[in-house]
Parts: C-alpha cells; structure tokens; sequence
C-alpha cells in the first residue's frame, strides 16, 4: 500500500475520480424544481347546493335566487378524480341579516389540495320575511264515489282547525285548508288516521310553501244507504187465553231507522212489529223481546231487536150511557137529521181491564153515522163506534143503526100580483115553522131530532171503525187481533 501512495500517477487517477463525482453531486442539486414537480389538472363540478347557515327558519322566510352553482377547480389528478361532490361545499351566511332585500356572497370549502379558479355565480340575492301564522277551518273534499245507492254522511275531522304559516304576503292569499279523500265503490265508513293538509288560493292553486300545522288530520266518513225514521207500531199473532185482555203494551223506544233505497223509503211511513200473544198464560206484566225484519225491499234494520212490555188482566164490562151520535157525509144543498133515535145518543157495553175501564166515559168513545152519497129522504144507516184500543163492543156483532133524514133547503112561497097590478112582498109569517121541513134545535139534554148542516171539517177525525161497531184496528180483547 505504501508503494502505491509513493506512487505519484496513481495519486493523479485517485485525484481524478473524486473530482469527476464532486462535478456530478453539485450539478445534479441544482437542476430547476419544476422539472421535477407532477403536473395538475382543471375540472368543473356542476350542481352544488347552496346551503343556508346561521338562519332561523321558525321566525323567518327566506327567497333567494340562487339554488345551485358551479365550482372551477384545479389540483393533482388524484385529488380530482378521486373526491366525492360532497366534499364541496357552497355556503350562504345569513347571520345577522334582518327583513329586507339584499346581496350576500357565497362561502365555500374544498377538499385538501384543491384550489378554486373560479364559482358561478358568487354571489345571492335574498328576500327575508318574518313568518306571521293564521287559524283556518279544515274542509274535506272527496274524489270519486261510494258504492251505487249509498251516500256521505258528514265527515268527523280531529282537530278541525290547523295553523298556517307563510310570509305576510302570502298568508292574505290562503283561502282554504283542505284534505281529499278518494273513493272507489266503498259501501263502509271511510277512516283515515293521517289525511294530509294542503292550503289553497281562492281560484284552487294550492300554495306550495305554506307550513301547517298539524300537517294532517283523522277524518272519519260515514258511508251508507239512506234511511227514513219510521213510527213504531205493535201488531200481534196468536190469542190470549180467555179470561184475559190486554191492558197496556209499550216498546222500549218509538222509532226505528229503515235503510234502503230511496225509492222504497218513500212507500214506507210506518213499520209495525209483531207480538206473539199466545206468550202470554197469565194476567200481569212481561218483557217480550222482538225481532224486527227490514221491509221487503230494504237492506237492514236498526234495532234489529226491540224489548216490548206486555200487561195482561182479567176481562171485565162496562155500561156507557148517553154517547152522542155525529152526523157526517151530509150532501151540498142538503140538511140532515137522526130521526131514531129520538135522543141521538147510544148506550152500549163495552168489555176491556179494569185499569182501562175505570177511565172510559162517553167522551172517549166516538159514533158517526156516515150519509156521505146519500140523496133526500129517510136513510137507515149503520152506525161506526170508534173505541179506545184494548176496548172492544160486548155483542159486537148486533148491528148498531140510525134513521137519518135527509132535505134539500126551504124554498120561499111564491109572490102573487095584488089589485091594480101591483105585487106585493109576503110578511114573514110569525109562526114557528113545522112540519118535515126542519126538525127542532137539540135540547141541552140531547133530547129531540138534530139538525146536521154539511160544514167542511165539521168533527175531528175519528179511527175507521167497523159499521158494527167493532173497535178500531189496533184494539184487542179476549186474544182477537
């Protein structure tokens, strides 16, 4: 080794190569940076939402015109290309910003390692309002219809009243809070729990920004045939055993709700139930309960049962003397009077429970003798006897009559000329009229023939009663319908 450091050529090529590597280090360290930089690159992104901040949407309305802008942006391919959209934000400060108009600019973030070259626009103009909130009634409106025949009833909406609110301007221009309901043949009552709220204009446009509160509502709408309320009547089958009579019979209530079409509910004005009387063995007081069938025609019933109370007692009589008989039917131009009999009243025997008899009195029973289409002269007429219900006639079938004589008006005498050609006029003659004429006035005690002038509506109206004197069409007694 010591040889070859005494050597001075190697000493030069030694010298040499240290030189040659120190020329490389220096000139390597300062080549320019940018040619060792990687290049960038530029993209758009399109789309990105304006989001508000520092705002406070329950006291305010905000109106801008900006919604979405776009960013130009530079950076490294990776950072380009392999960032979400989200990762840029575009950002409306509102802080401190009262009613008004005005122009703000935007705020943006981007992701690390991209710069913004530019943003489109850049800037918003606002409209703030403050929110004012008004009560409205809530309608319901359907769409579509029920099944054939049936019909809306009156919808229940909880609440019925919701809030609105909109900018001032605005809420002038609400009409109506409304829900719609569809439907499609329903024949049962429509329930909705949550039947969303929208406000309309007077000309039907609804106002897409209005808030209301509650947004929805529970609406409940009734679907159903129409109906009529008919009275109640108890009709009865079957016979009570002999001894017995009714004495009271009433229905837990007086109605009944008939459900149908209209065209049969208008033939319907009454609906009688049946009572089976064979039922009953013994006088007193029992709870029958009844089954009510629709009518022919009609779909259903309400009550479809009903509890009837039932008195049964024991038949008794009674003698009513003194009932008046009532001329009806007398004939235009014609005077009519009952001849026979001479008192124009009936004394008849009546059977029926004591409780019932005990308050019957000749006012409560009603005798008509009917001459309706009968022309002058004498008439034997049946009498009709109109009795209380649960009242019958004692030997209903011996027939009851009066003698009724029918006369057209008094004529006047003629006039005869007097001496000379002159006619001269009758006195009025001082005597009382007699003869077949005109029969006497009643006496207060009903004595004497009556004298019967046809007047419209003359006597009440009476229950259609048989010409034997039968009682009316509800009564019965000794198990008789």
């Amino acid at each position: 080794m010591d040889k070859w450091m005494k050597n001075n050529n190697f000493n030069k090529v030694l010298a040499l190569v240290f030189a040659v590597i120190l020329w490389t280090i220096v000139h390597v360290d300062n080549e320019p940076v940018n040619q060792t930089t990687v290049s960038t690159q530029t993209k758009f992104i399109e789309n990105v939402k304006v989001e508000v901040i520092n705002f406070d949407e329950e006291k305010y309305v905000l109106t801008k015109d900006v919604d979405y802008v776009e960013l130009e942006v530079a950076g490294r391919n990776s950072d380009l290309n392999f960032k979400l959209s989200d990762d840029y934000k575009v950002m409306l400060d509102l802080e401190g910003i009262e009613p008004g108009d005005t122009t703000l600019p935007l705020h943006y973030e981007l992701p690390n390692g991209v710069r913004l070259l530019d943003m489109n626009p850049n800037e918003v103009n606002v409209h703030i309002e403050l929110r004012n909130t008004k009560a409205f009634p809530v309608t319901i409106v359907t769409n579509g219809e029920p099944a054939e025949g049936y019909q809306l009833g009156t919808p229940i909406v909880s609440p019925d009243t919701v809030e609105v609110t909109l900018p001032a301007s605005e809420l002038e221009t609400v009409a109506k809070v409304e829900g719609t309901i569809e439907l499609d043949g329903e024949k049962d009552t429509f329930t909705e729990r949550k039947l969303r709220l929208h406000a309309y204009d007077k000309d039907g446009n609804e106002i897409q920004n209005a808030v209301i509160e509650p947004s929805t509502v529970s609406v409940e709408l009734p679907i159903s045939l129409p109906s009529k309320t008919l009275p109640l009547d108890i009709g009865f089958t079957g016979q009570l055993p002999g001894s017995l009579t009714l004495s009271r019979v009433t229905p837990e209530q007086d109605t009944v709700t008939v459900y149908g079409s209209e065209e049969t509910l208008a033939t319907l004005s009454t609906y009688e139930a049946t009572v089976d009387l064979s039922a009953l063995d013994a006088a007193g007081t029992r709870q029958l309960e009844v089954e009510l069938k629709p009518p022919e025609g009609t779909a259903r019933i309400e009550p479809a049962k009903v509890n009837v109370s039932i008195s049964a007692a024991e038949i008794t009589q009674k003698t009513v003397e003194g009932i008046p008989i009532r001329l009806e039917g007398v004939g235009s131009g014609l005077t009519g009077s009952i001849v026979s009999p001479a008192a124009q009243t009936l004394t008849l025997t009546v059977s029926g429970a004591p409780t019932l008899l005990d308050q019957l009195d000749k006012d409560s029973i009603s005798v008509v003798a009917d001459v309706g289409g009968l022309s002058a002269g004498g008439h034997q007429v049946s009498l009709q006897v109109s009795l209380p219900r649960f009242i019958s006639l004692v030997d209903a079938a011996e027939p009851l009559t009066a003698t009724v004589e029918l006369q057209p008006p008094a004529t006047a005498p003629e006039s005869t000329p007097a001496q000379g050609g002159a006619t001269s006029t009758p006195e009025p003659s001082a005597e009382p009229v007699t003869g077949d004429e005109i029969g006497p006035e009643p006496s207060p005690t009903g004595e004497g023939a009556a004298v019967v002038s046809p007047t419209p509506s003359e006597a009440p109206a009476v229950p259609s009663s048989s010409p034997s004197g039968g009682e009316n069409g509800n009564a019965a007694t000794n198990g008789e319908t």
